[in-house]
């Protein structure tokens, strides 16, 4: 969620709460207390979408882990397995290229990660039988290969979670507005008589109305019965 959506239903959630802490302000007023339950309603909704942000953004950062851990792992047991034949046939040239280290693949990119394992890869593959004293197998010389497909495959699952991600956000934005429209529209109009029969809990009211700035930790004005608040 963007700020502005958490501030939002920040003040929405505090709406709620406000008739929860004052439910005779709801006596005798039937649409009042089905707008307040129509506003329940809207958070309600609003949360679950948020909870389903929540789990495609965990979801991709698992995918993204899980995929380059078992590739670099692969990388890194078959250039130990180069570096060990290389120092035992004292090839210095190939002593110098398989001096890769896990900080060296980590911090690439993707694209430059699947380059390099494909370099290993191409390192590995003419020298596979010497490789077996270093207990470097053909099996895990392969890996390198299908472990790259598996994690270059991995990108259109990811797009799709972006892409789920970035919908969940419009959808919170689009029920966050229609919710607030709600509330001023409805809710704000039905609170307006105490003003004059009851002021202190109108302004109780209007002070669940305020925002929250989230950056400074601090209320910032103007309420949102400011049109200017909402864009």
């Amino acid at each position: 969620m963007t700020r502005k959506s958490i501030n939002l239903l920040d003040i929405l959630k505090n709406v709620l709460q406000f008739f929860t802490e004052n439910p005779q302000l709801l006596e005798g007023k039937l649409a009042l207390q089905a707008s307040v339950e129509k506003l329940r309603a809207y958070i309600s909704e609003v949360e679950v979408l948020e909870q389903a942000q929540a789990k495609n953004a965990k979801t991709e950062t698992v995918l993204k882990g899980e995929t380059k851990t078992a590739l670099i792992n692969a990388a890194l047991k078959v250039l130990a397995g180069i570096g060990a034949h290389a120092a035992a046939i004292n090839d210095t040239r190939l002593k110098t290229d398989s001096d890769i280290t896990e900080y060296d693949l980590n911090r690439l990119r993707q694209n430059d990660l699947i380059t390099e394992i494909h370099s290993i890869y191409d390192m590995a593959l003419p020298i596979a039988t010497e490789l077996i004293t270093w207990h470097v197998t053909k099996p895990y010389i392969d890996a390198l290969d299908t472990n790259s497909a598996a994690f270059e495959a991995k990108d259109p699952a990811i797009k799709n979670i972006k892409a789920r991600s970035a919908k969940a956000t419009a959808d919170i934005k689009e029920k966050l507005d229609e919710a607030y429209d709600f509330t001023k529209d409805s809710i704000d109009a039905m609170m307006l008589p105490f003003k004059t029969v009851n002021p202190t809990a109108y302004g109780h009211y209007q002070k669940s109305r305020e925002i929250i700035h989230i950056a400074g930790g601090h209320k910032k004005g103007p309420t949102p019965d400011d049109s200017t608040t909402k864009k």
